[in-house]
């Protein structure tokens, strides 16, 4: 029994992630800031034995969920359908997005019930207040920060473009061409956030100056070292296509160690606000409407129509989080139902794919490709030249589909280039056909099938040379 190499990529691809959300729920659920479970919960109750219990419990929940899928999707890997292995790993990943919130979820509204009967009560103003001391000036980010790792990736993308790469040049400029627009957006982001407004969090003007300069420094060292990790990729990605176009083994361990790449970043940056937040604990005297449990849903959500801000800073976790009750917030979920909604849909359309047989048949003076659809016809009267093979040449795809029982969409063939493939690569017999306009490479479902259209056309081509 072999083991599916698709889902072996994806397994190595995406368990570092789950484990990230684990460790940072985890982490977040009793933060610096006095908030439990995104609960505020004043000093004099923290050691309380009904929170306590709630954490006892909230721990128990969270490890049965990791283990629970962790195990969950091993056994796809010792499935011979590809499909079916990336349409459980699609599901298992939409699954993950939101299964660790539940337990989280649960311990909120435990935690809010506790206390509301103890009464532990957190007085929270209704207005929204600005920081005037230093108000604007405080920037971490500066051009000199970003633009050297921008420059490199515009290179990159440049030299793709113009240089001698043969075959590889296409799929090597829109990977590098898109990860140079990555680094740009990672530049737009770090400035963006460093243009936020001050959070309050005290009385005290230089407490809170001080402690919205240290977070920035944290999210300006965080976005920095995401931008040179993509420009490594970039770097390693020129080494990743082979001489026909197509993407090399060293390709997925490339994609690999930039998606574990990118987490180191992101899990010491959410260490180190987790130490800033307990080093400011005690200064902490500034309670705002956002503080106010009853705008959380499930500690995390914001909702409060009462505020215009269309973003407020994370209860729980780093960064910032949209207010949903405004409108960019409802389009925003919206987007996230549809973007999980998708993945059951993607994943039933991949199996479709691969159960479903193609078919090659001849309509009239026409070859007629099928497959879910009609994939190409090509006139009789346009073709120049017809071979039946008994062997593929080397070809790589360069967008399409390549299962084990099919390849179809755009391939790059050395020394002839570009073509049009459609065909069943366990068949025995394919048809090469030239056109003035494009080269093909077909099969039908059956080697029976392909020897029955290449007749047909040589059939055809001998009517007409003798008319």
């Amino acid at each position: 029994m072999s083991i599916s190499i698709t889902g072996l990529i994806l397994c190595i691809g995406t368990y570092p992630c789950i484990l990230l959300m684990y460790v940072l729920l985890k982490n977040e659920a009793q933060s610096g800031k006095g908030i439990y479970y995104g609960v505020t919960i004043p000093k004099e109750y923290r050691k309380a034995p009904e929170l306590q219990t709630v954490t006892e419990e909230y721990n128990r929940q969270m490890k049965r969920i990791l283990w629970g899928m962790l195990i969950l999707p091993l056994p796809s890997l010792f499935l011979p359908w590809e499909s079916i292995v990336v349409a459980v790993w699609m599901i298992w990943i939409a699954i993950s997005i939101f299964i660790f919130f539940v337990p989280f979820g649960m311990a909120n509204a435990k935690l809010k019930e506790v206390k509301q009967e103890k009464k532990w009560d957190v007085e929270a103003v209704t207005d929204t207040e600005v920081e005037i001391k230093e108000a604007g000036m405080i920037r971490r980010v500066k051009w000199c920060h970003f633009l050297p790792p921008c420059v490199i990736s515009v290179i990159l993308a440049l030299w793709v473009a113009v240089g001698d790469f043969g075959p590889r040049r296409e799929p090597l400029f829109i990977m590098e061409l898109t990860f140079a627009g990555i680094s740009f957006l990672f530049w737009a982001v770090a400035v963006w956030q460093d243009r936020g407004k001050t959070q309050i969090i005290s009385y005290d003007s230089d407490v809170n100056v001080n402690y919205n300069r240290a977070k920035k420094n944290l999210f300006k060292k965080l976005w920095v070292s995401c931008v040179w990790i993509n420009v490594a990729y970039m770097i390693w990605m020129l080494f990743c296509v082979d001489e026909w176009g197509g993407f090399t083994k060293m390709f997925w361990w490339a994609t690999v160690a930039y998606a574990v790449g990118t987490l180191i970043p992101v899990i010491w940056m959410g260490k180190k606000m987790v130490a800033l937040d307990k080093h400011y604990e005690a200064s902490r005297n500034k309670v705002t409407s956002v503080d106010n449990d009853e705008n959380w849903i499930w500690g995390m959500m914001y909702y409060n129509p009462k505020d215009r801000r269309a973003m407020v800073n994370k209860r729980v976790g780093v960064g910032t989080t949209i207010n949903m009750a405004t409108k960019a917030g409802k389009a925003t979920v919206l987007f996230l139902v549809l973007t999980l909604l998708s993945f059951p849909i993607i994943s039933i359309w991949i199996i479709m794919l691969e159960f479903t047989p193609i078919q090659l048949m001849t309509d009239g003076n026409q070859i007629v490709a099928n497959h879910l659809r009609e994939e190409c016809a090509i006139s009789m009267p346009a073709i120049e030249e017809v071979e039946l093979l008994s062997e593929l040449p080397k070809m790589s795809r360069n967008s399409g589909t390549a299962m084990e029982n099919l390849r179809k969409g755009s391939w790059s063939v050395r020394e002839e280039g570009n073509c049009t493939v459609f065909l069943d690569p366990r068949n025995e017999l394919f048809l090469r056909i030239e056109t003035p306009s494009r080269r093909y490479y077909l099969s039908g479902v059956s080697d029976a099938e392909t020897q029955e259209v290449y007749d047909a056309v040589v059939s055809w081509q001998k009517n007409v040379e003798k008319k």
